[in-house]
């Protein structure tokens, strides 16, 4: 079956090359380097970045061990660290691994409401995020739907900050799909339901890729809560992705009678740092969280 990885770049230097997506600290670049020796195991068939640089240098770094995608390999002959890379040919990292716009970070979806009952504690910042809107409000926005009730409003009209959103959602998706329909996995029209292409279906050696996509964290959770059809709000008021975490998710097999193969993407890990335990790092406390005193995206005292 197919297997997904959501990786969010590493601990942020948002100042060093601001103009282009930032960079990523010192620590930023520890984790993506413990990040390549776990990638290095998982046999990864197709990867893929955000344009930005913080999430291109976490997957340049990371994918340093697979020479599919080494900015060290050309073809089958190395390339020194000092050699000249000035010539017509690419190394396999610039070859290989794509840049998908539509994975930047959302950096538009911000919180519009309450403003005035949590101020921000840095008024010339920006609002907050959409997914760091204060989980409990969420949570209050959104209690008719999680108790069931048939009655209640949708989400978007529970949420009004997320309602400002919902044609920015519904493009988000398209592209989503899009980018899943190139791997064979296409969405039924008015459907949650995805199915194989027919092409896919009847080869099952191709039905064993393992595509990894280096993003952010709000686009990682947004990405979440569309393949697993939970509204947003629930995903980001609920779930976490830690700098260099990877998400896994598999599209898991349904055969029909009709010979059509469904598949339902399942969440096997969901912001997963073992790469980090394993090098004997931690999850890095971010510059930009109350003076490092927090892990990058965990808020607390509503910002």
């Amino acid at each position: 079956m197919v297997r997904l990885y959501i990786i969010r770049h590493g601990d942020p230097d948002y100042d060093t090359n601001k103009e282009n997506g930032g960079s990523l600290t010192e620590n930023g670049i520890a984790e993506a380097t413990a990040l390549s020796r776990a990638l290095s195991l998982e046999g990864m068939t197709h990867a893929y970045t955000s344009p930005l640089g913080r999430a291109k240098l976490t997957a340049e770094l990371a994918l340093v061990g697979i020479p599919k995608f080494s900015n060290r390999y050309y073809g089958e002959q190395e390339i020194e660290s000092s050699g000249d890379r000035s010539d017509s040919k690419l190394n396999n990292f610039e070859a290989n691994v794509q840049v998908e716009d539509w994975c930047r970070e959302l950096s538009t979806w911000r919180q519009s409401s309450h403003l005035d009952e949590f101020p921000l504690k840095h008024p010339k910042k920006k609002a907050p995020a959409l997914w760091d809107f204060p989980a409990p409000i969420i949570r209050n926005q959104l209690h008719d739907i999680t108790k069931g009730e048939t009655e209640s409003k949708g989400w978007k009209e529970s949420c009004p900050d997320y309602k400002v959103y919902q044609n920015e959602f519904a493009k988000f998706k398209r592209e989503a799909d899009e980018f899943l329909s190139r791997h064979g996995i296409l969405r039924g029209t008015d459907s949650n339901n995805y199915h194989l292409s027919k092409e896919l279906a009847s080869a099952p050696e191709n039905r064993q890729q393992k595509i990894g996509i280096f993003c952010h964290g709000g686009m990682g959770l947004t990405f979440l809560s569309h393949l697993l059809s939970i509204p947003p709000p629930m995903v980001h008021s609920s779930m976490w992705l830690p700098p260099s975490s990877v998400t896994t998710v598999i599209f898991d097999e349904h055969s029909t009678s009709d010979g059509d193969i469904i598949v339902s993407p399942r969440a096997i890990q969901i912001g997963g740092t073992n790469h980090l335990s394993a090098a004997g790092l931690q999850i890095s406390n971010s510059l930009y969280e109350d003076n490092g005193e927090r892990p990058a995206g965990i808020k607390h005292n509503f910002w």
